[in-house]
């Protein structure tokens, strides 16, 4: 495996399996809104007071090109172009309200309403199937045999994982909570808009020259990005809720509000529980540093940093099922668990089948406009896909690495977005593993 920080993703998902473990025992003594608010508050706090160290120390005690202060007007207030055009501080709001906070608050509803780790995690597996078919409906990605495999053995896990819950529950004389499964349903389309949204942030012209001269930016950069996310997520927890309570005075999260305000004398001793501090360290602040991290200094050899991103996901579901069976003594017979651990390990060779058949990896020879040398490369590392730019001498003025996850995503890099540049003359693409040169 030529990524060796692969490991990163892997560890990460791993670390938050443990969340419904943790966070289960502490619904007995916690509002699971003050879990959500100490585990976010203190992770944001601590990131963006990381990121401005390093700041302070890259500037005063180093050699490296210095990172002015100034430059946090410039993430909050540049305008995404990949996220409907607003400024990245509105993104950053969107990204932590919605596909955060409300993705855990129905989350861990789910969990204590139903009890159960496996039928709260149904949301996850239907997740990942729904942002497939999304992909396919906006054409990004195709539905080739190996994915349809994948999402087949998706659909006849969840249907056992469904049946080993009816057969407890007509044990216990019980049936579904009908909250149970809105929470989850809820649940599941918070992070259907999470995965779809998350990378949508972009460098802008004046971030890429300094991270271009200063490689620890980047980093900056990114706690930044998690940590202002995080915080505004919070910000914006206090708001709906009385919104929520107004709309609904009677209703489980009504309940989880009031026992949430009335624990706020007694915060600082529910911050430095070992469970809490751990959820904090281990279930947000690692993980989150592991996952962006490594898509900062992922070299695409082979898949995009997506791309295994999107094989990997599925860690996270089988680890929650099996640590919920060995620490938390969930009821799943040993035969229905081997063979949904099996359907999903086989789905995970599935998917990374059909990732690797719909790679487009390919190197782009240009030719520039007379006086365009210095700001085209800069414009051009701004596209998605774009991993490189090199200037050459000779016939052609410069070399881009180009990967993309479809054929229809580097023609659309290409026709749309580099051929549209007025310094671009001349376009030529070479297809690496394969014998043709196209000329467009």
């Amino acid at each position: 495996m030529q990524n060796k920080i692969i490991i990163n993703l892997i560890v990460a998902n791993l670390l938050w399996s443990f969340i419904p473990v943790i966070v289960l025992g502490l619904f007995n003594e916690v509002s699971i809104l003050m879990v959500i608010f100490l585990r976010f508050l203190a992770s944001g706090v601590i990131l963006f007071l990381l990121a401005i160290l390093l700041i302070f120390v890259n500037n005063r005690f180093t050699s490296n090109k210095k990172i002015p202060f100034e430059v946090l007007k410039i993430i909050y207030t540049h305008k995404n172009r990949r996220f409907f055009r607003l400024r990245n501080i509105y993104y950053f709001a969107i990204m932590g309200f919605f596909g955060i906070i409300m993705q855990l608050i129905w989350y861990f509803m789910a969990l204590k309403v139903t009890e159960t780790i496996a039928l709260a995690m149904i949301g996850f597996q239907v997740s990942i199937i729904l942002v497939a078919l999304y992909e396919h409906g906006i054409k990004s990605e195709k539905l080739d045999i190996f994915k349809i495999l994948y999402l087949l053995l998706l659909v006849v896990s969840i249907g056992i994982i469904i049946n080993v819950k009816s057969q407890e529950a007509a044990l216990h004389g019980t049936g579904f909570s009908l909250m149970g499964l809105i929470y989850i349903t809820l649940f599941m389309l918070s992070l259907v808009f999470f995965q779809i949204s998350i990378n949508r942030d972009i460098y802008s012209k004046r971030e890429l020259k300094i991270a271009n001269k200063n490689q620890y930016y980047k980093i900056i950069r990114l706690l930044i990005k998690i940590s202002s996310t995080f915080l505004i997520g919070v910000i914006f927890m206090f708001p709906f809720l009385l919104i929520f309570q107004l709309i609904f005075p009677i209703s489980d999260l009504t309940t989880e509000t009031v026992k949430f305000y009335g624990e706020f004398p007694n915060m600082f001793n529910i911050l430095m529980r070992r469970d809490v501090i751990f959820l904090i360290i281990f279930s947000t602040i690692l993980p989150f540093l592991l996952v962006f991290l490594t898509s900062i200094y992922w070299k695409p050899y082979n898949l995009t940093y997506s791309q295994w991103n999107s094989i990997l996901t599925l860690i996270e579901p089988i680890g929650a099922l099996i640590f919920g069976i060995i620490f938390v003594g969930e009821y799943f017979p040993l035969e229905n668990l081997l063979v949904v651990f099996f359907l999903l390990i086989v789905s995970i060779l599935f998917r990374y089948g059909h990732e690797l058949k719909n790679i487009v990896n390919a190197y782009i020879l240009l030719d520039n406009e007379i006086g365009s040398l210095k700001k085209l490369p800069m414009k051009l590392l701004k596209f998605q896909g774009v991993i490189s730019v090199d200037t050459l001498a000779g016939t052609h003025d410069l070399l881009l690495n180009v990967k993309s996850s479809s054929i229809k995503d580097f023609y659309y890099l290409v026709n749309k977005q580099i051929k549209k540049l007025d310094e671009v003359k001349n376009v030529k693409i070479l297809f690496v593993n394969e014998i043709n040169k196209l000329e467009i």
